[in-house]
């Protein structure tokens, strides 16, 4: 690029010396030759004053008329990068006059407009910045970022007629699958589903292996009611993806609203044992909370124990452990629940907050069996060490009350 620019840069001198030395036509034929690659605005002037020399007015005015057009867009890109500077300093009064004054030497570069808007967007004036996105929609008939930012506003203050008029004008002229699948998007948010399908297979037919589109896809058949198309859709997709676990979760899910539950169970097993990592937690957790609505209880504590001892997302062991909480408290089994809070607090994978989540559990286990001496030291013990407001408000609520019992049991025991 350096190297380009130096050649032309050779060439505006020769330019100049022909003139100067007035070898106008010379002149002429060595600019044009370089005329297409040309962005300098002296380039353009040089060419416009040759031609004025040899009296074609017509030539002169139209190299003239580039020049003005070249250097107001050099200034207009100046005023452009000089918003930046001051929207970094916050000082957005001084920036949308940049950008005006951008706008107002070059009305046809797309990216002010997209810069004022997203100014307009960030000051939260709505009206203006949905009249800067009609600006760029004609300006930029072609691009998919003013259609998609216009049905947004309007979907967002729920003039669902408006998101359909736009998004529609966008699709007379856009049918990349992209656009496709994001105007789809939008008309299955404001229930427009058969509209949703019909621009999501059109997408699918372009980009055939695009798991989005066809995921998009079945959540609109899904939405239709329509299951059995569905699991069509996506035993479609499992044959290109056929170690996919989140493909096998969908089938899962989409068995599991049939009321077929199990082929549903089957599948998230098989989600199961084809993941590894993240997401083999994620199914595990799926397969947890299936078994436990499903009343397999003594299933669903094996897979939770499962998520305790190989999970590596703490939030995922503690969410597990608070579960299988719950069933061991409804069947009196507090030792597993001690056993299991062990384990987990000696992992060291814990942060500070999690770790009083769990105390906290464990006190509320230790208070139902009866270990009320147990369970309020474990309180107290939350109580020095938490910043969270609602736990601090539980702790104390619960000292309050186990200092009361305690009270009470104690006077009772005087008295025989």
């Amino acid at each position: 690029m350096k190297g380009f620019k130096r050649e032309i840069d050779t060439v505006i001198r020769e330019a100049r010396r022909l003139i100067k030395e007035k070898k106008y036509h010379r002149a002429i034929s060595e600019l044009e030759r370089h005329k297409a690659h040309s962005r300098d605005v002296e380039y353009f002037l040089l060419l416009a004053e040759a031609y004025e020399k040899i009296g074609n007015e017509e030539k002169a005015e139209e190299y003239f008329e580039q020049a003005r057009f070249l250097e107001a867009a050099i200034k207009s890109r100046e005023q452009l990068k000089k918003s930046h500077f001051l929207i970094k300093k916050k000082d957005y009064v001084k920036a949308r006059e940049a950008l005006l004054k951008a706008i107002s030497l070059d009305p046809f570069e797309p990216q002010v407009y997209k810069e004022l808007y997203k100014l307009y967007k960030k000051q939260g004036l709505k009206k203006e910045a949905a009249r800067v996105l009609k600006n760029l929609i004609t300006i930029a008939p072609y691009s998919e970022y003013p259609y998609l930012e216009l049905a947004g506003h309007y979907y967002s203050t729920g003039n669902y007629e408006k998101v359909n008029q736009i998004l529609s004008q966008g699709i007379e002229k856009i049918k990349t699958p992209s656009f496709l699948y994001e105007s789809a998007g939008f008309y299955q948010l404001i229930g427009e589903l058969e509209i949703a399908e019909d621009l999501l297979r059109k997408a699918i037919i372009q980009q055939p292996k695009n798991l989005d589109y066809r995921q998009k896809l079945v959540d609109v058949l899904v939405g239709l009611g329509r299951m059995e198309e569905a699991l069509e859709v996506l035993d479609e997709t499992l044959k290109l993806y056929p170690e996919s676990p989140y493909l096998l979760q969908g089938i899962a899910t989409v068995y599991e609203m049939m009321g077929e539950d199990e082929k549903a169970e089957f599948f998230m097993r098989k989600a199961v044992a084809e993941a590894d990592s993240f997401i083999r937690e994620d199914s595990l957790r799926m397969l947890a909370d299936f078994l436990i609505e499903k009343g397999k209880i003594d299933q669903a504590e094996e897979v939770l124990l499962e998520i305790v001892d190989t999970a590596e997302s703490s939030w995922l062991v503690v969410d597990a452990f608070v579960e299988l909480a719950l069933i061991c408290i409804g069947q009196e089994r507090a030792e597993l629940v001690f056993k299991t809070a062990k384990k987990i607090l000696r992992s060291n994978i814990l942060t500070e907050e999690e770790t009083l989540e769990i105390l906290e559990v464990l006190a509320d286990v230790l208070e139902s069996e009866g270990y009320m001496f147990s369970a309020k030291k474990v309180y107290n013990w939350i109580i020095n060490r938490s910043k969270d407001e609602k736990q601090l408000k539980r702790c104390y609520t619960n000292v309050t009350r186990l200092s009361e019992i305690i009270s009470l049991e104690k006077m009772w025991k005087k008295r025989d």
